[in-house]
């Protein structure tokens, strides 16, 4: 039960950051670089969170969640993207064939947090409502 509510405030926090970055971009200072922009710091701020805490309680989670999940490759997957998603930035400050792959890996963060998101969200409750459904007899 706990994998549903992060991947979906982690898929929620992805979003954000997606804003952020905008703001930050198009609030900079005249004369600013990607480098000292400090209308970036809240999308840097948030973007290690989910990188380094999301991605490791994800990733716990979801092994602790083993026996019950099947999409677990997936969930290890999204939690090692997300903490190759801090690697990537700060790597594209010095090379730009790296750093490239940033902005690729959220939008891949967006669509597989999205999707897990909704598959732990569906699926729970998919099976509860067949459960609860009354049996009915056949007629003739």
């Amino acid at each position: 039960m706990g994998l549903t509510y992060v991947t979906a405030v982690f898929f929620l926090g992805v979003v954000v950051q997606f804003f952020l970055v905008g703001v930050g971009l198009f609030g900079m200072k005249h004369g600013a670089t990607i480098d000292n922009a400090k209308s970036l710091d809240p999308h840097r701020g948030l973007g290690w969170i989910l990188s380094e805490f999301g991605a490791i309680l994800i990733l716990l989670l979801a092994l602790i969640a083993w026996p019950q999940r099947k999409l677990l490759g997936a969930w290890t997957l999204l939690a090692v993207l997300a903490f190759v998603q801090a690697p990537l930035a700060s790597s594209g400050y010095h090379h730009k064939w790296l750093g490239m792959f940033h902005p690729v890996n959220a939008v891949i963060l967006l669509a597989l947090s999205g999707r897990l998101a909704h598959y732990a969200w569906t699926t729970g409750r998919k099976t509860s409502a067949v459960e609860a459904a009354p049996a009915r007899s056949p007629s003739a």
